[in-house]
């Protein structure tokens, strides 16, 4: 027990209060991003909540002496538990993870558990202070592994190792910690490493870490808030599809690489080309793969849908027409929600006559397939027309449009490619 309590002396005051103003600073910050990180307003109050328990943490520290160790030192290693509780909840939260309630039961009663020991053994300290640190540990290594793994899988692996080392690090110190104690639970030394390093280093040591810990986790709250809002501007928030805008920028890209003989072009040269819708081709010089068409697609009889059977209904049938066609089409082609109840898909690589096939399959499959009990199937009116036939992207979306005016005059539920006779 000398080599415990040695080490458990209380640090200097100095340092304790830089690890309450950092603690404040961390509870602090995390309130005020609720606001910023509204999308992840619950995430940001669990970690706030993390950082506020580490008060208890100084305040057993200051209170710790040899006769009062069974109580402060242990309460200190249980408010790191709970740092680490509230941390992966948080972490949980951020990134949409289901929590394991038979697993953190097993954690938390093993916890209170040890933690009743030194009570009513003395000599059962260091027992109690090894498992509270491997558990601790444990919860802050699933946590990190979600972090990681969220991360890797938005981002890179570069980013999701950058901003998971400090978590790493404390892990270990938290394990070191662990074995350090159990070494003394057979033990009669009177000082073991690393319960004997000096306390002033193992604080600062700490106080860095918890600090990257927190600026790392705000990074990641910040990374996946762009990236949501990015999701958000670039895809309709009923349908999930892309929406105008990033559909536009595609059809930007994919008619760029269509164009063979504006490779040579600088940029410059070919945003003024195209925004003045003259940017041309010559069919002989286009390479078959990167011809594309277009299918512009509108509900038919989409009003009556919502006067029949409410405007619920309707956005039921518009998320119902999205995830069909999303379904049957490639991976590499493209579907988006173009207007009101107007859509536009564009196949990549498919000549004219291969784009026509699959729109008259698109529209038998809508023709048979069942959308609400009692209620007569979806049907669609598309138009179709093919870049190699245009001069522009607004010719090209022009084209597509009076195709399905077309076919919308003449009947509904058929498809049409554009003719110059319609003009």
């Amino acid at each position: 027990m000398t080599a415990i309590t040695h080490v458990l002396s209380s640090p200097s005051v100095s340092l304790l209060n830089v690890i309450a103003l950092l603690s404040a600073v961390a509870t602090c910050t995390w309130l005020l991003m609720v606001q910023p990180l509204r999308l992840y307003r619950y995430a940001s109050k669990r970690f706030a909540i993390a950082n506020a328990t580490l008060f208890l943490y100084i305040i057993a520290y200051q209170n710790t002496s040899i006769g009062a160790f069974s109580h402060s030192g242990l309460l200190s290693h249980l408010s790191l538990f709970l740092f680490a509780l509230l941390y992966q909840s948080g972490v949980r939260i951020l990134f949409k993870r289901h929590l394991s309630l038979v697993g953190l039961t097993l954690v938390i009663a093993l916890v209170c558990i040890s933690s009743a020991l030194p009570f009513m053994n003395a000599m059962a300290m260091p027992l109690s202070l090894a498992i509270i640190c491997y558990m601790t540990a444990a919860i802050f290594f699933n946590g990190t592994v979600i972090k990681y793994s969220a991360l890797k899988r938005e981002f890179n692996t570069l980013s999701a190792l950058m901003l998971s080392i400090p978590d790493g690090l404390f892990i270990g110190v938290l394990a070191i910690a662990g074995v350090s104690y159990s070494s003394l639970i057979f033990s009669t030394a009177e000082s073991i490493w690393p319960l004997s390093l000096n306390m002033d280093i193992a604080l600062w040591f700490g106080i860095g870490l918890v600090l990257l810990i927190n600026v790392t986790a705000m990074a990641a709250a910040v990374m996946r808030l762009v990236l949501k809002m990015k999701f958000l501007a670039e895809h309709d928030q009923l349908t999930g599809l892309l929406n105008r805008r990033a559909i536009s920028k595609t059809l930007v890209s994919l008619w760029l690489r269509l164009s063979s003989d504006n490779h040579s072009a600088t940029k410059r040269e070919r945003h003024l080309r195209l925004t003045k819708g003259v940017l041309k081709h010559n069919q002989s010089d286009v390479h078959k793969d990167n011809n594309f068409s277009v299918l512009m697609i509108d509900i038919d009889h989409f009003k009556q849908i919502n006067d029949e059977f409410g405007h619920e209904a309707g956005d039921y049938a518009l998320t119902f027409v999205a995830q069909t066609l999303s379904e049957l089409v490639r991976e590499t082609d493209y579907c988006a929600r173009f207007g009101g109840e107007e859509f536009i898909v564009i196949l990549t690589n498919t000549t004219h006559d291969t784009a026509l096939r699959r729109a008259e399959a698109i529209c038998d499959h809508f023709s048979k397939a069942v959308w609400r009990e009692g209620a007569n199937p979806i049907t669609l009116s598309i138009g179709c027309e093919t870049a190699t036939h245009t001069k522009s992207i607004d010719q090209l979306l022009s084209h597509a449009d009076d195709a399905l005016y077309q076919a919308k005059r003449s009947g509904r539920n058929q498809i049409v490619a554009y003719s110059s006779s319609f003009s």
